[in-house]
C-alpha cells in the first residue's frame, strides 16, 4: 500500500498475523506495528515515530472503513 500524507509517502506493506490484527510494515525505515482495526496502532519495534503512526493509523480506519 502505497499514499502520501502530511508531506510523507508512505510505502507500507500488511500481511495477517495469525495471534491477532495486522501486521504493518514500513521497510524503508524498519518500523514494524500491529494494527488492531477501530482500536489501535500498537509499535512492535522501538524506534516507531508517534507522528508517523498516528498518519497511518487515521489513513486505515479511513480507508478501510469505508471499503468494507
Amino acid at each position: 500500500m502505497v499514499f502520501e500524507t502530511d508531506g510523507t509517502c508512505y510505502d507500507l506493506v500488511m500481511v495477517n498475523d495469525p495471534y491477532g490484527g495486522v501486521l504493518i510494515a514500513w521497510p524503508a525505515t524498519g518500523y514494524l506495528w500491529r494494527w488492531y482495526m477501530n482500536d489501535r496502532l500498537a509499535p512492535l519495534s522501538s524506534n516507531c515515530n508517534p507522528f508517523d503512526a498516528e498518519n497511518i493509523f487515521t489513513y486505515l480506519e479511513t480507508t478501510i472503513d469505508e471499503a468494507v
